[in-house]
């Protein structure tokens, strides 16, 4: 449990430093998709890819472990309820905080933004083809 913890932190520190102003997806299988390729491509750390899971379910590909990770998310206070209206959470914490945060679970900022850059753009590609595919 104490992974899954960790691996919310990474991934909100992540999100903050990418510094994109918007809320992270929490609905059509956007993020799931977004953490699936940032794993087959290597851009997280080792010890996330050993424990995220991935499935591909009647709903489309899953990540086994995301509503644990966004659940701990809000339970911290690391992000807001997610809204139902714009279908993300809002990260509440600032780079200063992230980076504390960073600290702690020994990963460099650069790496962080880094990664929190290639999520962002991951999920930018899936919300823009969810919203080619709903007419939106």
């Amino acid at each position: 449990m104490a992974q899954l913890f960790d691996i919310t932190e990474l991934l909100v520190a992540s999100w903050a430093l990418a510094g994109k102003g918007d809320g992270i997806p929490t609905s059509h299988g956007i993020l799931d998709r977004a953490l699936n390729e940032a794993v087959q491509h290597d851009s997280c750390p080792q010890w996330v890819r050993d424990s995220l899971h991935f499935v591909d379910s009647r709903i489309g590909l899953q990540c086994v472990e995301l509503p644990s990770l966004l659940d701990w998310a809000q339970r911290a206070q690391l992000t807001s309820a997610p809204n139902p209206s714009c279908q993300s959470a809002q990260v509440q914490i600032s780079p200063l905080a992230a980076q504390q945060l960073l600290r702690q679970l020994n990963v460099s900022v650069e790496d962080a933004k880094l990664w929190g850059d290639h999520i962002h753009a991951l999920v930018e590609q899936g919300s823009n083809s969810v919203s080619a595919n709903s007419g939106v």
